[in-house]
């Protein structure tokens, strides 16, 4: 309602500056035309009243023309008004995802820490016991922080990705992204040796794009199965790959798998956060790029992110 009411008085401020100006401007050419015919040399009334004719006729179509704008110009500068709106509407539609995405997810972690400390101090306890309750509340504040983190990143991502971009390759990026794994998860990663290939990119964000990637596969992999992940050349596109040999999905899971806070039936138990695909969905796109998933329930998962070479 309130961006409703800013586009109309924004259109009428348009509107309004448009037919001064086009009112001043006809008006001007209606008053040199009259003012710069010299009625002493003009020769017998029938020129004159050939001039006053013109007159007549150039008047007549600057009011048609004018009457034709008053009806024109509110349309266009509406149009006008809805464009320079829109940016400042899907920021704060932005803000207002970040704050109901927020108030969703943070309410869980927060009334587990909330009742964990109430716990600790409904009475006294021995030192394992408040060290179990510290541990809880650790956990809880380690979960916050993680979906703040990536709300923030969804919320801020295409400022983020314009000032760090620049020509990365490839391979780095792979090998930061299972670095950044825990030691016994990196282990099961399968990681042969990439073509070199380059592509603009803000490495910082990409990285985490991949690790969020490897770590959905490996988290609903089998146990100890192991997850690979590869780099190839598609004509001008770049294609990073990773394959686990989990559970796999439905047709419906897949379409609705890079929804915000979406987890399927098997996930509920796990660590995630629903957040995970989204934010790769969102930095793929400010790459130029896009994600995909092919899967089959029993048989696995792969996952495929395209991005453009550099040029």
């Amino acid at each position: 309602m309130i961006f409703r009411r800013a586009k109309l008085r924004l259109a009428l401020s348009y509107a309004a500056v448009q037919l001064a100006l086009f009112a001043a401007f006809g008006f001007g050419i209606y008053y040199y035309v009259t003012t710069a015919f010299d009625y002493d040399v003009a020769e017998g009334d029938s020129a004159v009243a050939t001039a006053e004719a013109g007159f007549a006729t150039l008047r007549n179509g600057i009011v048609i023309t004018y009457l034709a704008l008053v009806v024109l110009i509110p349309v266009t500068s509406y149009a006008l008004a809805s464009l320079a709106m829109r940016p400042i509407l899907a920021s704060f539609e932005a803000q207002q995802r970040f704050i109901d995405d927020a108030s969703h997810e943070f309410r869980t972690p927060l009334t587990a820490l909330q009742a964990q400390l109430e716990l600790g101090l409904s009475r006294q306890r021995s030192t394992p016991e408040y060290r179990t309750i510290l541990g809880h509340s650790l956990h809880s504040t380690a979960q916050l922080s993680e979906t703040l983190d990536g709300l923030l990143l969804l919320s801020r991502g295409a400022h983020d990705a314009n000032v760090a971009m620049r020509e990365t390759e490839v391979g780095s990026i792979v090998a930061d992204a299972v670095d950044q794994l825990a030691p016994a998860d990196a282990a099961r990663v399968l990681q042969p040796n990439p073509p070199e290939l380059r592509i603009s990119a803000a490495p910082s964000m990409l990285t985490r794009a991949i690790v969020n990637l490897l770590t959905n596969a490996l988290r609903y992999s089998t146990a100890g199965s192991l997850v690979s992940i590869s780099a190839s050349r598609h004509g001008g596109m770049v294609r990073i790959s990773v394959e686990d040999h989990g559970t796999g999905m439905s047709r419906e899971d897949q379409d609705r798998a890079f929804d915000r806070f979406w987890r399927g039936d098997d996930s509920r138990s796990s660590e995630g956060r629903g957040l995970g695909l989204s934010i790769v969905k969102e930095i793929v796109g400010l790459h130029g790029g896009r994600v995909e998933l092919e899967s089959e329930l029993g048989v696995g998962t792969t996952a495929s992110v395209e991005l453009p070479l550099s040029r």
